[in-house]
């Protein structure tokens, strides 16, 4: 597959911009939040964008195929299916990702760890919703956001992040300028090779640690489930043993 333009803007296939919307949510807030903008959106007349799907982080993963064990060939379904991911997600928990977008967020996590680069030719853009009275406030969207950046995808805007606490999240500032931000960017999509929009921890980079004082599980690593931190571990005790093995002193 051709890297260098998105199969949208290949010739001969369809004019329109297509986008793929997924979402993590356990209270619904997220999924009404992209839902709302998506409906608004296809309803003007001069939309000139498709939105191909709207599922959660789970369900894209069952697509992927893989068993949830995705592969850089496994990611490549995403290219192929639309030209824009956009992410609507909160945290959970104790900073974990909602369960409906777990297993999207593991295979995330592990493809970036192996520098995948699946995701070359896709743009994203991530919504977040949380509470900032947790210290893991943003966790998962900004995991998502840095995550798909190392998988090769261009973000588009910058992340939007939302405090739940606000009455009515949709007047805030900041949902208001990501909507109309990305429904520029939709209506006239730079090429996938274009520098991205910003980097990963704008605006802001903080993945909390959590501490004695949090109601939750402190089993944590940089905000990140234990499971998924301990596989990090691994990887690096295998690569340090194979070094040592072959640069160790011979016995006498």
């Amino acid at each position: 597959m051709d890297v260098a333009s998105t199969p949208t803007q290949a010739k001969g296939l369809s004019k329109k911009v297509r986008v793929m919307a997924v979402y993590g949510s356990e209270s619904g807030n997220a999924k009404r939040g992209i839902d709302r903008l998506v409906k608004k959106w296809t309803s003007k007349p001069e939309c000139n964008f498709e939105v191909v799907a709207t599922m959660t982080g789970n369900e894209l993963t069952k697509k992927l195929g893989g068993a949830g064990q995705a592969s850089a060939k496994n990611l490549e379904f995403v290219a192929q299916t639309c030209d824009v991911l956009l992410v609507c997600t909160s945290s959970y928990g104790a900073g974990d990702p909602p369960s409906n977008m777990r297993e999207l967020t593991k295979v995330l996590m592990h493809e970036a760890s192996m520098k995948s680069d699946g995701l070359t030719g896709v743009q994203h853009a991530v919504l977040g919703f949380g509470s900032s009275t947790y210290t893991t406030f943003q966790n998962i969207p900004r995991l998502t956001d840095k995550f798909l950046g190392e998988c090769g995808s261009r973000r588009l805007v910058q992340r939007a992040e939302i405090d739940e606490h606000d009455p009515n999240p949709g007047d805030e500032a900041d949902y208001k300028r990501w909507d109309a931000e990305v429904f520029a960017a939709l209506q006239s999509l730079p090429p996938p090779s274009t520098p991205p929009a910003c980097k990963w921890d704008q605006p802001e980079g903080k993945i909390a640690i959590l501490d004695g004082d949090d109601d939750e599980d402190d089993s944590k690593i940089a905000g990140i489930p234990t499971v998924y931190a301990v596989s990090s571990v691994l990887i690096g005790a295998l690569a340090f043993a194979v070094w040592y093995v072959f640069h160790r002193e011979p016995v006498e």
